[in-house]
């Protein structure tokens, strides 16, 4: 028998799907916080050390770009027999990705925002209290 109207059971299966879907995030959490964070910081330590010379830059860029597009490829790809053996794997990859992604663009951000205080220098304002005592 039907319990309740279609409104009540319309809620109660977006409740049934929101809890399981919460619960299959919480499954490994600490292990996708731990990648994600290790990704960020792969992306700082990369910009810094690459910073140092600049002859390679270009070939940086270009190997960053193959192996963040190479585990979007393998994490998006149809299912092969392989790639569903090492399906975790590639998932946790994929968080590692995403922190590399993110540090590499907060980086840009950093380095710019360097450039600009520099330019117009906020917070070297200089105030002369005791002008009045010399």
């Amino acid at each position: 028998m039907n319990s309740g109207t279609r409104l009540v059971r319309a809620v109660q299966s977006f409740q049934t799907k929101l809890t399981t879907r919460i619960k299959e995030l919480k499954k490994g959490l600490w292990m996708k916080v731990l990648f994600f964070l290790v990704g960020f910081y792969c992306a700082t330590a990369f910009a810094t050390v690459i910073g140092q010379t600049g002859d390679w830059d270009i070939l940086s860029a270009g190997l960053a770009v193959v192996v963040v597009e190479g585990i979007g490829a393998l994490m998006y790809r149809a299912s092969l027999p392989l790639l569903d053996k090492m399906r975790q794997l590639i998932t946790i990859f994929n968080y590692w990705k995403a922190g590399l992604s993110l540090g590499l663009f907060l980086d840009a951000f950093k380095y710019e925002m360097d450039l600009i205080f520099d330019s117009c220098k906020p917070f070297n304002v200089e105030i002369d209290m005791f002008s009045i005592f010399w």
